[in-house]
């Protein structure tokens, strides 16, 4: 009886030097990419702080006219001594007093970080404040201009009937 004996030709797997130059690749298509990465998330979070503060301004004067009561949102831009980039909604109670609502202030990012945007110093109108009355209209229009990290801009606009547009400029 004769015995066989196994031999394997065609091995798999893959060689030290061929995972080496995959991962090489790899490294190389990742370190191309980052900075368009960089670039998208920045216009995400600029575009969704926009969008953020304007949903914001229209369910404070659906508020005020569902309910009656006076909403106003208070603007600290990225200058402000205290809470800066950052806004809050309040509403008027029957007694006169205001009450934040919802209970926390908003911020946007801090300066600093990556991606960051801010509230420009120079766009919060009528000190920051908006008012919208119980028939939703507001007696200070204006501009909220926000601005991120590499200069781009999205401008939140509050006319006086209390419409809020967002632009990209």
């Amino acid at each position: 009886m004769r015995m066989k004996t196994w031999t394997k030709n065609n091995q798999n797997g893959f060689t030290a030097m061929e995972l080496l130059i995959a991962i090489l690749v790899f490294l190389i298509v990742a370190a191309v990419s980052t900075p368009f990465m960089l670039g998208a998330i920045q216009d995400y979070r600029l575009r969704g702080a926009a969008w953020q503060g304007a949903g914001d301004l229209r369910l404070a004067r659906q508020k005020s006219v569902s309910s009656g009561r006076p909403y106003k949102l208070t603007f600290n831009n990225n200058s402000a001594g205290s809470n800066p980039n950052s806004y809050i909604v309040e509403r008027q109670e029957v007694g006169g007093n205001w009450t934040m609502d919802p209970a926390n202030r908003i911020y946007l990012q801090q300066p600093g970080t990556p991606t960051h945007v801010m509230i420009d110093s120079t766009s919060t109108p009528g000190g920051g404040v908006i008012n919208f009355a119980a028939s939703g209209m507001v007696s200070t229009a204006g501009t909220i201009k926000l601005i991120d990290g590499r200069g781009k801009r999205y401008n939140v606009i509050i006319n006086f009937v209390g419409r809020v547009n967002v632009t990209k400029s």
